[in-house]
């Protein structure tokens, strides 16, 4: 027999103490013994005691607690925590059916409420609760605070194109007299000079194009063919907007430091370019009439449509303020060019049709009504869901009106208190050339309307000068409502404003085809 183990020696360590004395080929039991676990441990025997009797029924508890509860855990389990790594002791073993009845009830009880204990996701913070929930509240209050901004820059387009209809001539007239009487005529008259003789050339040459013609070769094409036809010609629309006002500009601003010949060939330029501008307004206002006339409404849905392209094209994308601004801008263009063009509709209509039923004219009202009404809310969803991504407030279309404002009066201030065009300043930041759509718009009147008014009888040549004086009317009463809004917006925005709030919207220099950022709109 072996030699016998001390007393007080538990049988398992004087077993350890030999197998330390003789050096086994595969190392030492207590290297199972990581270094942390002999750091807790203080005491060898009671360490080797761990890794080689893990469940001994003699052993006594450890001081260590479990994390799962608050009992004690015994030598058995603390030894397993000590081999595994030090990691956290595991929870009592169940049976197998004992866990997975358990586990089903438990999920069971949380698919239908009743398990309270169930646990449940973090969810959102307070502050990022009262943030969505804003979100909310500020994407229904869009339309409200985009409408004002909208109808200002409509009736500025307004103002800006029956200027040009009503007191055009008279400026013509009055610089023709200057001529007449061997006067040299200021700038102002030139610029008067050219443009009206610009107008007149282009509706001369417009007269030779057969719109029912046009009108047959439109409806002959393929649905495919037209909504291809409908996206191109918005975009040349856009095209000759942006290059027409650098065209028009250089030919007004030109005066006396211009030779004879290079005055000719800007206004060569100018006339290309008033002619193509207006086939393409013609031909969309050719479209839009085949569409609201046709009788199976695939064109019309087409063209209603065709307005989520232009939501898709600004939604999903980065957009800052002075590229909602540019947005903006183009919308209220948009609309005006939109109800020009359903006027057009209607009146070849009225000519065209001598027999009006009910039942038709409560179709065709329809149809008018339904462009226009998709039109705005396209609209109205675009920038709500632009200010949503891009975290944009809706007050900051109060901030474009009063950019457009300041626009208006800067341009009184500068000429005086008696600028011959108060708004121009306003046209020209917003895009909006208004004399191809003069030309298109004289041109239908010309073939449709003047051959309706029966000029060989007084009466008829009465009814042009009472529409002529309301057009003039219309003029002064928009001029009069747009400045002295402008003035009283910023008198308000000036004395309102808190100091260095004004610094955060710099739009000076952004206009609506104004490159900012990586896009212009």
């Amino acid at each position: 027999m072996g030699e016998s183990a001390p007393l007080g020696t538990h049988p398992d360590d004087a077993l350890l103490q030999n197998h330390g004395q003789h050096k086994s080929p595969r190392g030492s039991r207590s290297s199972c013994i990581p270094k942390h676990a002999k750091e807790q441990h203080t005491s060898p025997t009671a360490s080797r005691s761990a890794c080689s009797s893990k469940g001994d029924d003699g052993a006594a508890t450890s001081k260590k607690k479990s994390p799962l509860g608050d009992r004690e855990l015994t030598a058995g389990e603390a030894a397993s925590s000590v081999c595994d790594g030090g990691n956290a002791a595991r929870p009592p073993r169940i049976s197998g059916s004992d866990a997975q009845s358990k586990s089903f009830a438990q999920f069971l009880g949380g698919q239908l409420g009743c398990d309270s204990q169930w646990p449940l996701h973090d969810g959102p913070t307070a502050s990022e609760l009262q943030q969505r929930r804003e979100g909310i509240y500020n994407f229904f209050q869009v339309p409200l605070n985009l409408e004002p901004f909208l109808m200002f820059g409509y009736l500025a387009c307004l103002e800006s194109f029956v200027q040009q209809l009503t007191f055009l001539p008279l400026r013509m007239a009055s610089a023709l007299l200057a001529l007449v009487r061997w006067r040299s005529p200021s700038l102002t008259q030139k610029r008067d000079l050219l443009r009206g003789l610009l107008i007149l050339l282009s509706w001369f040459v417009l007269l030779r194009y057969d719109m029912s013609q046009a009108y047959h070769n439109v409806r002959n094409q393929s649905t495919m063919k037209l909504y291809v036809v409908f996206n191109v010609l918005e975009i040349f629309d856009k095209l000759c907007s942006s290059f027409g006002q650098d065209i028009l500009e250089s030919l007004y601003r030109a005066g006396r430091k211009r030779s004879t010949w290079g005055m000719i060939l800007d206004f060569v330029i100018a006339f290309v370019y008033i002619n193509l501008h207006t086939l393409v307004l013609f031909y969309q206002s050719v479209a839009l009439n085949v569409a609201v006339n046709s009788h199976n409404n695939v064109l019309l849905t087409l063209l209603i449509s065709n307005n989520f392209t232009e939501l898709k094209a600004n939604v999903f994308k980065r957009c800052e303020s002075e590229n909602l601004f540019q947005v903006s801008c183009s919308d209220a263009v948009e609309r005006f060019q939109l109800s020009v063009y359903l006027l057009l509709v209607l009146i070849e209509k009225l000519v065209q049709t001598k027999d009006w039923s009910t039942k038709r004219l409560q179709d065709f009202g329809i149809s008018l009504l339904s462009v226009y009404v998709s039109e705005l809310f396209i609209d109205w969803i675009k920038h709500a869901f632009i200010t949503k991504f891009n975290r944009i407030r809706p007050d900051v279309y109060s901030k474009f009106m009063h950019i457009l404002c300041c626009d208006t009066v800067a341009n009184m201030q500068w000429a005086g208190g008696g600028a011959d065009e108060p708004l121009a300043a306003v046209s020209s930041r917003m895009g909006f050339v208004p004399i191809p759509l003069l030309c298109l718009v004289l041109r239908v009147s010309g073939n449709d309307v003047w051959p309706l008014m029966q000029l060989r009888h007084w009466s008829g040549w009465l009814m042009a000068l009472l529409l002529w004086l309301s057009l003039c009317a219309l003029k002064v009463f928009i001029s009069i409502v747009l400045l002295g809004f402008a003035c009283l917006r910023s008198e308000l925005s000036s004395s309102m404003r808190a100091p260095g709030e004004g610094k955060k919207l710099n739009l000076e220099g952004v206009g609506r085809f104004t490159l900012y950022g990586k896009q212009i709109v």
